[in-house]
């Protein structure tokens, strides 16, 4: 795989960690879903799958033309966040800072998000918010029903991406999406 195939992949895990996760998470954790998006990262097209079991994890697969696959496993309860490259065999573990609050009118206020109202976005009545990050801006819309991401810009340094939601199925996926594989692979603390 390539340097900035890698690095896109890297950038884009860290974007959802950072990005995604305050809109999907908390005390009270996202329904459960499955989704399908359409990213672009860097000018590079992708295919993008998320799922949430109801119980604080969450899993999405980016995979990049020529089908390489990365799969992100976030564990809220604790803390962790599992970036799998199943190509080259290795797991990268990292520490989350914070488990991940909805974004409501507290957590919009703590992150000092600006309010963008609400609007249609691919079919769901979504509301909208834009806030800065450690690396950058971020403009998030979630539906106002099911709590879930409906469209996604982000902005880190020079890197601008997009996540558009394609389908959507509320509903608990099947389990087996949110265990981290224990054999072949090497893991590597963050």
């Amino acid at each position: 795989m390539k340097a900035t195939s890698l690095l896109t992949f890297g950038l884009l895990s860290l974007s959802l960690t950072a990005a995604v996760g305050p809109a999907l998470a908390g005390e009270q954790y996202q329904k459960a879903f499955d989704a399908t998006y359409d990213s672009v990262s860097a000018g590079t097209k992708m295919k993008m799958h998320m799922a949430a079991d109801g119980k604080g994890m969450m899993r999405s697969e980016t995979e990049m033309p020529g089908g390489s696959k990365t799969v992100s496993i976030i564990d809220y309860p604790n803390h962790l966040c599992y970036t799998i490259m199943e190509a080259q065999k290795m797991i990268m573990k990292s520490a989350m800072k914070e488990s991940g609050k909805p974004m409501d009118a507290v957590e919009a206020k703590r992150l000092k998000a600006t309010d963008l109202g609400s609007k249609m976005i691919n079919g769901h009545m979504s509301k909208g918010w834009s806030y800065k990050t450690e690396n950058g801006t971020t403009e998030q819309w979630i539906d106002e029903a099911d709590q879930v991401m409906t469209k996604q810009s982000s902005k880190m340094g020079s890197i601008s991406s997009e996540m558009n939601l394609k389908t959507l199925n509320m509903g608990a996926p099947s389990p087996a999406l949110f265990k981290v594989p224990t054999s072949g692979y090497k893991v590597t603390a963050m």
